[in-house]
């Protein structure tokens, strides 16, 4: 399967894990991440973020979360292929510069040469973003085709 084939079911999964775990938000995930620029999304649904005002990205799958005037996002990069340290390298700049409350990279193929780097050297640390010394940390899982669902045996934070 290509990459964007994934998408649907990666939105509905993401869409339950907020519900769940963000009790008290209203729950607005998209897929149009990977065909609009972040700024075009963020303004279809009446969200003003600044940082993000003419960035040329485009996130695969966005969660947003509003509860009155609080907003939250999530971001999932989604990978057809082994990870690798190019595509953490991709979502930790998006992260760096718009802060989401939560990340993750993802694959049907699994964490690749990661491995290496995140249980060989031990080198969680560079899943960490964030401003102010308010560090959060990157989700780095392989996706289970079978159950649509993130593989947490592989879960690394």
């Amino acid at each position: 399967m290509a990459e964007k084939d994934y998408y649907p079911e990666v939105e509905a999964w993401l869409n339950q894990y907020l519900k769940d775990k963000y009790k008290g938000y209203k729950v607005i995930t998209t897929y149009e991440g990977h065909k609009h620029n972040i700024d075009v999304v963020l303004k279809k649904y009446d969200i003003d973020l600044p940082d993000a005002k003419g960035l040329n990205i485009e996130i695969d799958v966005i969660g947003i979360l509003k509860r009155k005037e609080i907003v939250k996002l999530v971001f999932v990069e989604v990978k057809a292929v082994p990870l690798t340290l190019n595509h953490l390298g991709q979502l930790w700049g998006y992260c760096q510069l718009l802060n989401p409350d939560e990340a993750f990279l993802i694959s049907p193929e699994g964490i690749g040469s990661l491995t290496k780097i995140l249980f060989d050297l031990r080198r969680i640390d560079i899943l960490q973003y964030g401003k102010n010394k308010q560090y959060k940390s990157m989700k780095v899982a392989q996706w289970d085709i079978s159950r649509k669902n993130i593989d947490h045996s592989t879960l690394i934070e």
